[in-house]
């Protein structure tokens, strides 16, 4: 028997008995799926989980190979041959994608560690990825309707991980980043990307990082240290530190940047400070019992506020603080931002939380809302899937972007 003979009987051999493993063999799995209550079928026939747990995994056994379909009333099924399922820590997830509506996803790009935030550029033909578990920012460019890895901004003499959030100052062409490991900022020129300099946050735990609309002022939240730095923009000088009394998150200028509002995470709060005094004049307080105010935009004369902790988008009066709209969208409301024609918010919700961690995955996915402005009604909803953190939305109002900041990765929509 010649060698060629040989090979061909040794892959003959091989060939019987993996398709006997693959048609006989049997197999279970854990499945997280989105939405929650999707089916599952084997070769078209419906399969029902053995069990279900406490936090709501289910499991099945499949004792024929074949092909798997998941699909839900209203979501575009998908399908996979059965050896081929993708697990993670022994569970399958799955997200179905709407058969209707406004938001259409276009495809997904891995990112580095932990993207916190994400930015489009003033032009709208950059993104901006802050990476909080690994060193730098990475930055796509947007090829029609498609994205391109370009390259990951990295601050010389330094590896520190920590960049949180950005901010396009679009007078002086610079993106500043912030750093709570360095408790610095980060200045870059927007058009060459070349690092121009870094200076110190003047606080501990810098986060979001917002200018005034007049452009003369850039202001810093310092999580920790429980301020407000003030910078000249033009000379990056320090102007001042105010106390805010709580830990603050999301700013915003009135127009006329006379005031700036403050939401202070440790509770339903905000805070306002009277920028020709430098101290905080007013609270305004959302409503009784806890709270998390995280995120806010001001338009028009109104305040737009989340509330992480309670998973609520919320309406102020600017001039006095009442209340004028809460509604309830889902658990652990992280970023929200605004359509440019002002017609939609737009929320991510992180999902419910790892009861041990709330950096592991928890027991489901998040999802990205679309609410009307007027009255907080959800216009539409596409789940995302662990911890939706980062959203923005181009300059056009064409397109719709969100990380998963557990998975390393970000989802681009079109908005149609």
């Amino acid at each position: 028997m010649n060698a060629a003979v040989r090979k061909l009987i040794l892959c003959l051999t091989l060939f019987l008995f993996f398709s006997a493993y693959f048609i006989n063999a049997q197999s279970t799995f854990n499945l997280k799926s989105a939405p929650p209550d999707l089916n599952v079928f084997l070769n078209g026939v419906l399969l029902n989980p053995v069990s279900v747990s406490s936090d709501g995994l289910r499991t099945y056994i499949i004792n024929n190979a074949g092909t798997i379909r998941f699909g839900a009333e209203g979501y575009q099924s998908i399908s996979y041959h059965s050896y081929l399922l993708q697990t993670r820590n022994n569970i399958v997830g799955i997200k179905l994608e709407n058969t209707a509506g406004r938001l259409r996803q276009i495809s997904e790009y891995a990112t580095g560690i932990q993207p916190k935030s994400v930015y489009f550029s003033p032009e709208g033909d950059r993104l901006f990825v802050p990476l909080l578990g690994q060193h730098g920012i990475d930055v796509f460019r947007q090829r029609g309707q498609y994205l391109q890895y370009e390259k990951r901004l990295v601050v010389p003499g330094s590896s520190a991980s920590g960049f949180v959030e950005a901010m396009c100052d679009v007078r002086r062409r610079e993106l500043w980043v912030s750093n709570m490991e360095e408790n610095k900022l980060h200045i870059f020129d927007l058009d060459t990307l070349v690092y121009k300099l870094s200076i110190p946050a003047e606080g501990i735990f810098p986060k979001v990082i917002t200018q005034s609309p007049d452009g003369n002022l850039t202001a810093v939240s310092n999580w920790l240290s429980m301020d407000i730095s003030i910078f000249d923009s033009n000379t990056k000088r320090l102007l001042h530190k105010i106390p805010v009394g709580g830990t603050p998150r999301g700013m915003a200028f009135s127009p006329d940047s006379s005031l700036l509002y403050i939401t202070i995470y440790d509770e339903p709060v905000i805070a306002v400070i009277n920028m020709s005094l430098n101290r905080v004049t007013s609270r305004f307080r959302l409503y009784s019992g806890a709270g998390a105010a995280r995120h806010i935009i001001y338009r028009d004369g109104k305040l737009y506020v989340s509330d992480m902790l309670r998973g609520t988008v919320n309406i102020l009066d600017a001039s006095t603080g009442t209340l004028l709209r809460s509604r309830r969208v889902g658990p652990n409301l992280n970023t929200i931002v605004l359509s440019p024609d002002g017609q939609h918010i737009f929320a991510s919700s992180r999902g419910s939380n790892n009861p041990a961690d709330y950096t592991r995955p928890g027991p489901d996915f998040g999802a990205i809302y679309m609410l009307n402005t007027d009255d907080l009604t959800i216009q539409e909803r596409v789940w995302g899937k662990n911890q939706p953190t980062g959203l923005a939305i181009s300059p056009d109002g064409r397109f719709v972007v969100f990380t998963n900041f557990l998975d390393a990765n970000m989802e681009f929509y079109r908005l149609d």
